[in-house]
């Protein structure tokens, strides 16, 4: 009776695991196996607004770094197999070359730093889909290059942090997506919302000279809000 009762018992566990691996993908306990993420490639943010615009005509460039952790495995959250909680921090670079009146040449140097959420869905075993959302801050530098005008000895500048929010989506293709390592490529478009600042551009005194209202000119308020657009190597593991 009891070895009747243990042959049915393996032939129960045997079409139960035949069941979940039919069905056209992976087991659910095996549908997130990396858990850590680590990104770099480039970026480029388009400049809309009419202050940036008045500073120059390009847009910014630069490159990308992030990390990502799988909070949801971490947590102990049970969310559908395919879907998944990610805790990003990142770090974007972005330079823009213009011109002032037509003269005299301009910079605009920024770096961004990031952190936020991003829901993962597997679509199949080497394509997912993502949409994230962000918070963090910019240090701007702005600058006139003093070798475009006549009268400019030294290089006004100014620098300033300022908030900004992101969004984007995002489509990963892998290579390889088996533990204990994963390689792939990803697509992002989004958007930047970044808080205006004020520029006023001024050279820095030698030591011990007495600034002048004179010495520095106001730009009024910088907005470097625009779309985005990204595209990175992926390694997880």
């Amino acid at each position: 009776m009891s070895t009747r009762l243990a042959i049915a018992l393996v032939a129960l566990a045997t079409a139960h695991a035949h069941a979940d691996t039919d069905t056209g993908g992976p087991p659910a306990q095996t549908m997130r196996t990396n858990h850590t993420e680590i990104a770099v490639g480039a970026a480029a943010r388009a400049l809309r607004s009419s202050s940036a615009n008045a500073l120059t005509g390009g847009n910014l460039g630069g490159g990308a770094f992030g990390v990502a952790r799988d909070v949801g495995h971490d947590l102990g959250l049970t969310l559908q197999p395919r879907l998944t909680l990610w805790l990003e921090a990142g770090l974007t670079t972005g330079s823009a070359r213009g011109s002032l009146f037509q003269s005299m040449a301009t910079s605009i140097d920024s770096y961004d730093l990031t952190a936020g959420l991003a829901a993962r869905y597997r679509i199949f075993q080497r394509l997912t889909a993502s949409a994230r959302v962000g918070l963090g801050a910019q240090r701007v530098r702005v600058a006139i290059d003093p070798h475009t005008s006549p009268v400019l000895d030294e290089p006004p500048y100014d620098h300033a942090w300022s908030a900004l929010a992101t969004a984007g989506v995002a489509l990963d293709a892998f290579a390889l997506a088996r533990p204990p390592f994963g390689l792939g490529v990803r697509v992002e478009a989004g958007y930047v919302a970044a808080r205006p600042f004020g520029v006023n551009l001024h050279v820095d005194p030698p030591d011990g000279a007495i600034t002048l209202a004179m010495t520095s000119a106001g730009l009024g308020r910088l907005d470097l809000s625009g779309p985005t657009v990204a595209i990175s190597v992926l390694g997880q593991f």
